[in-house]
């Protein structure tokens, strides 16, 4: 029962970011562009919908691994693509991608560790 509960908390943070990502869909855009993604509106929206059906996924066994696949490969990418604190110059900015990528990896172990169990 515990483990549903978590699973459906874990579950609503993703559905919830996916969410934010077409309701300040421009700022994250202007991020995305920022951070020299390619093709910023598509990848801002195919992110929410990773994010979105990812967060439905954890919540129903029979697709929670095809889930967690999809949620791990948008952390990964958005770790490695967004949260690049090794190129910040400016202390306060360094240290804010610093926190976001430690965050993201930490919740891509939770997901690994979920997949394996």
């Amino acid at each position: 029962m515990l483990k549903t509960i978590l699973l459906v908390l874990l579950g609503l943070f993703f559905v919830l970011n996916g969410i934010n990502h077409f309701v300040n869909r421009i700022t994250l855009e202007h991020y995305a562009k920022r951070r020299g993604l390619i093709a910023p509106t598509w990848a801002v929206r195919l992110a929410g919908i990773l994010l979105i059906a990812g967060g439905v996924a954890l919540v129903i066994p029979e697709v929670r691994l095809p889930g967690i696949v999809a949620l791990s490969f948008f952390l990964l990418v958005a770790t490695f693509t967004m949260h690049r604190f090794w190129l910040e110059e400016d202390r306060d900015h360094k240290l804010l991608e610093g926190m976001n990528f430690a965050k993201n990896l930490a919740i891509m172990t939770e997901l690994l560790y979920i997949a394996a169990g």
